[in-house]
């Protein structure tokens, strides 16, 4: 609902008569529907967030691993002198 057709319904339900004793539920409705697309949007905003930190750390995973593999094979390669490196 847009904000001039929110009023309206509001000044309809206002000027609605009403039995003796009913209590207002108009207003807290629209302001529980406010909330409701509030929290909606910033949920939305919270699934956009989880899916940029999946793939940052699948990113930083990835690029771990191949430092890590090129690490293991220059020791492998080189095994000898990180041997005589270590034990001077």
């Amino acid at each position: 609902m847009n904000a001039s057709a929110l009023r309206a319904h509001q000044a309809e339900f206002k000027n609605s008569a009403k039995p003796t004793g009913e209590v207002d539920m108009e207003p807290r409705v629209v302001e529980l529907e406010t909330h409701l697309k509030y929290i909606r949007r910033d949920m939305d905003e919270v699934r956009g967030d989880v899916k940029a930190i999946k793939h940052r750390l699948a990113y930083s995973t990835g690029a771990t691993a191949v430092v890590l593999g090129v690490l293991g094979w220059i020791a492998n390669s080189r095994f000898e002198q990180v041997v005589t490196l270590l034990s001077h």
